[in-house]
């Protein structure tokens, strides 16, 4: 690139604000643009009745020790952002007539706790199988299925890659009460049914997040991890600019020469790092005209993930002990007496727009993590539950889905209602609308089998200049690890590009190994 080098980055969520960081760091000029008017695309944070607010559902599993610490690693500020934890990891909630008496929140809930502590693990296995009603030989199964995940080798979950959690889980037990637990458990991960899941994905996931043994929450909200990347990015010299959307990305000849803004003002830049979608890239920003018709057909085709109807509720006291709740919860079935059809029909029912008879929900409370998130005694709860993205014809209208995650957050937080301070619903169309991705999915490049490895879209285009970073493509990981993993692979190939080469902040592989890697992938996925 003989042109004067000049970056631009569109979005500022956790794979935007890293790669602003980075390049800063390592002297690129480089401008982040942002269309809401605060940084942090769904880790940005409002205020409200004395309450910091996350606009997304988040907890990071493996907090410091993961990507989003590699980030601040290699920008030589590690430790920049504090993470905390909770005595209690979470509390799947059950309902107290399968779970037993003991124990719980009472009022017909029981809470099996998953610690934090290794030393607590076999009390939580000994409490889950009790609640799952476990025999001898499925918990003999169970105790085989997660020896087996972690004593795997590399190479042996490289291979499980193609193929999906359910087909892995299957030859452990036949039991629908631990594979609807297990697998609804690593489908939270990827906000997607266990059937549709890379196999070789979620394990990864689940054995990096036992061995970090790190899953924690951030001072100060989600918000903390982004904010934090742009500050230091500024102080290397980034400009940041908010309130600033971007109506397409300029290709002339095969290669970027700039974004024109919403207000049609032309910004050049002869690197466009995108973090949107990369059908909203393909297909909107830029437009198929300017790629190789197999590359759009590839694109059309992705699969992203489901959605969630989200709530933001404060609460006068303190209700939830553990750093979350999740569960899933009908009228009279949970997830300890659910069946393998059951739970194939409760995402058959979201696909087709209705409200499913089991309604899975996730629920941290930052406020556990964070006091100072809320006045004094008060708590936060930020509560989601699946639903389809915004393409899927709904038969049950928006405001039914929030009701009815609502009504089983009461039912498994009993006196909800006698605490409420407020509640702010945020329905699909808000959150595609805020995240700027179209149809809205959480992850935009779903995990599935053949959208991961080598089969995931690389992080550069077939156009001179663009790249992606974020859950669009490259890197791995459970959904913000993700985007920063992601946002480091995008900057080493931008760096390896650019014929730059800048030094690890680190341990692990250096950045000049980790470029001669990631610069010899080919431009071949369109057509694999």
């Amino acid at each position: 690139m003989t042109d004067p080098l000049r970056v631009v980055v569109v979005g500022s969520g956790i794979g935007g604000s890293a790669v602003t960081l980075l390049l800063a760091k390592a002297g690129v000029p480089v401008t982040l643009l942002e269309k809401n008017r605060t940084v942090g695309g769904s880790c940005a944070q409002y205020e409200k009745r004395g309450f910091k607010i996350d606009v997304g559902t988040h907890m990071f599993s493996r907090g410091d020790r993961g990507p989003l610490g590699e980030v601040l690693r290699r920008a030589g500020h590690a430790g920049a952002i504090d993470f905390r934890r909770t005595h209690d990891i979470s509390e799947i909630r059950l309902l107290e007539k399968r779970a037993g008496q003991a124990g719980g929140p009472g009022a017909g809930v029981h809470a099996v706790r998953v610690p934090s502590q290794l030393r607590r693990v076999p009390r939580f296995a000994w409490e889950i199988a009790r609640a799952l009603d476990l025999g001898p030989r499925e918990a003999v199964g169970a105790a085989r299925l997660f020896t087996r995940i972690l004593t795997m080798s590399e190479a042996e979950v490289v291979r499980w890659n193609d193929r999906t959690i359910e087909e892995f889980v299957e030859p452990y037990t036949e039991h629908a009460p631990t594979l609807g637990v297990f697998g609804f458990l690593l489908g939270l991960y990827f906000i997607l049914p266990y059937w549709e899941v890379s196999a070789g994905e979620a394990i990864h996931c689940f054995r990096e997040m036992a061995y970090a043994n790190a899953l924690s929450y951030p001072i100060g909200g989600s918000i903390a991890v982004p904010r934090t990347y742009v500050d230091l990015a500024e102080r290397y010299g980034a400009e940041v600019r908010t309130g600033t959307g971007v109506k397409r990305i300029v290709v002339r000849e095969g290669r970027v020469v700039g974004v024109e803004l919403e207000g049609g003002t032309l910004l050049p830049a002869n690197v466009v790092v995108s973090t949107s979608s990369l059908r909203t890239t393909v297909l909107h920003l830029v437009g198929p005209a300017h790629f190789p018709a197999g590359y759009v057909d590839r694109v059309a085709k992705i699969r992203g993930s489901y959605i969630a109807v989200q709530a933001k509720i404060g609460l006068s006291k303190r209700l939830v002990e553990a750093g979350s709740i999740v569960g899933g919860v009908g009228a009279d079935v949970d997830l300890s007496t659910v069946t393998t059809h059951d739970m194939k029909e409760m995402f058959d029912a979201v696909t087709r727009g209705e409200i499913p008879r089991v309604v899975p929900f996730y629920c941290p409370v930052p406020t556990n993590f964070d006091p100072g998130l809320a006045p004094p005694g008060h708590q936060l709860l930020t509560v989601c539950a699946v639903a389809p993205t915004t393409d899927v014809a709904l038969r049950d209208p928006p405001k039914a889905w929030e009701e009815a995650m609502l009504d089983t957050i009461r039912r498994v937080v009993p006196g909800l209602d006698d605490h409420v301070v407020f509640v702010d619903r945020f329905g699909t169309d808000f959150i595609e609308r805020w995240i700027g991705k179209e149809f809205g999915a959480a992850v935009s490049t779903g995990q599935t089998p053949d959208q991961v490895g080598r089969n995931r879209p690389p992080v550069h285009a077939p156009i001179r200049g663009l790249y992606f970073a974020g859950c669009n493509a490259g890197g791995r990981g459970v959904g913000t690890e993700l985007a920063a993993s992601s946002a480091l692979e995008c900057v080493d190939r931008i760096v390896a590009d650019l014929g730059r080469v800048h030094a690890p902040r680190s341990s692990g592989p250096s950045v000049r190994r980790r470029i001669a890697r990631v610069a010899a992938r080919p431009i071949s996925w369109a057509v694999r």
